[in-house]
């Protein structure tokens, strides 16, 4: 009997058509344990990473998304700049994955996501309100929508939301659509942050 893994399997986490994304964690970091569809076992987490005082200086930089079982995924960076927002997605070895873009108006934000091969998404929707749809044309390829999530934890000022994913997506893409979800969570921070 073959002990290998079976390296063309995808993680477990990009393989469930429904995730919820709960927030850990606040203040200094934006650590968020993802859920299967019943809310009840860890697929995945997503930890901030970067020094605390750069952290308590500009918020949330840089997050790292693992499997249930540590294996790291992906790398989301908010790199400091003026103007428009800008993050970039990488895998573990700094391959670029995606680059989402926000451009904020009077009533909306806009985020547009681009693949390191061209594909776009774009997230219609109450981005801020955790109410969005990533959209490929007219195809969505993923919803996401706030939960509560408990008083305790809403006080605290937690997110918890449910990514519903369309069976289609592949895997690539489901990647890049955790990170986008992760991304609208740093651009949501920083508008609260600059308002508070």
């Amino acid at each position: 009997m073959d002990s290998s893994v079976d390296s063309s399997r995808p993680p477990e986490l990009l393989t469930h058509d429904t995730l919820v994304m709960q927030q850990i964690t606040g203040f200094l970091s934006n650590d968020f344990d993802i859920l299967d569809g019943a809310g009840e076992r860890a697929v995945g987490h997503v930890t901030t990473s970067g020094g605390g005082l750069s952290r308590l200086v500009a918020g949330s930089r840089s997050l790292d998304v693992a499997g249930a079982d540590g294996t790291p995924l992906l790398h989301v960076e908010d790199p400091p700049g003026i103007g428009f927002d800008r993050f970039e997605l990488s895998s573990p070895d700094g391959a670029p994955v995606a680059e989402l873009r926000s451009r904020f108006s009077l009533l909306s934000t806009k985020v547009e996501m681009t693949l390191a091969d061209g594909f776009v998404l774009e997230l219609h929707g109450n981005v801020l309100g955790l109410d969005y749809e990533f959209r490929a044309g007219d195809a969505v390829a993923a919803r996401a929508a706030r939960e509560w999530a408990g008083f305790s934890r809403g006080f605290l000022g937690r997110s918890r939301y449910v990514l519903g994913i369309d069976p289609t997506v592949p895997p690539h893409l489901r990647l890049a659509i955790i990170g986008g979800c992760i991304v609208l969570d740093l651009i949501r921070e920083k508008k609260s942050r600059n308002n508070g």
